[in-house]
């Protein structure tokens, strides 16, 4: 397990103003339920002296209960939300992976449109103007991955505008469009 992920987590959702707000008014609610709402329920004609008495009786224990209210859907908000980050920890790490890899990470449609691209991807793009995958693979290459006829996967792209070569990985997704992982190679 990593601990210094989950603190992080942690701290992450203690200074989310959300988990305050949640806190607040659901601990609102279960103390109107449980020290006005029950009382009524029970047949008291006044909740509210009925509260005053228990507090007047026993103050430590009243305003313990009043905490624990609030205290309660705190603790549960915050577990809640650090296990469901930690459990998609990857998928999460994942997400940004276009944004992260400097090299040219995208999305295109069969007909090479490009549909989804990262940051570092799309300032490359804009510079040399490509607007299509086969702009930066080239036809043949394009038309291998598009037909799955020959696995273009590991072959050698040379970028004549930046004089660099890049190694090819690609991946179908569910939706028909292609996935296309550009790795830059050491000159």
């Amino acid at each position: 397990m990593d601990f210094r992920l989950l603190q992080r987590l942690i701290a992450e959702k203690l200074f989310d103003r959300s988990t305050y707000i949640v806190a607040a008014v659901v601990g609102s609610l279960i103390n109107a339920y449980g020290h006005l709402l029950v009382p009524w329920f029970r047949g008291a004609p006044d909740p509210f002296a009925v509260f005053a008495g228990e507090f007047g009786a026993r103050p430590a224990l009243s305003l313990f209960s009043i905490f624990l209210a609030y205290a309660f859907p705190l603790c549960v908000g915050i577990y809640s939300s650090v296990a469901t980050r930690y459990k998609t920890r990857r998928f999460e790490s994942v997400a940004d992976f276009p944004d992260r890899k400097p090299d040219p990470v995208f999305r295109a449609a069969p007909n090479g449109r490009i549909v989804e691209l990262g940051d570092a991807t799309r300032v490359l793009f804009e510079r040399y103007e490509i607007e299509s995958a086969q702009a930066i693979l080239g036809e043949e290459v394009w038309r291998d991955i598009v037909s799955k006829r020959v696995s273009a996967c590991g072959r050698r792209i040379f970028f004549e505008p930046e004089d660099a070569s890049y190694v090819l990985s690609h991946a179908p997704t569910s939706n028909e469009e292609i996935n296309i992982y550009l790795t830059r190679l050491p000159v």
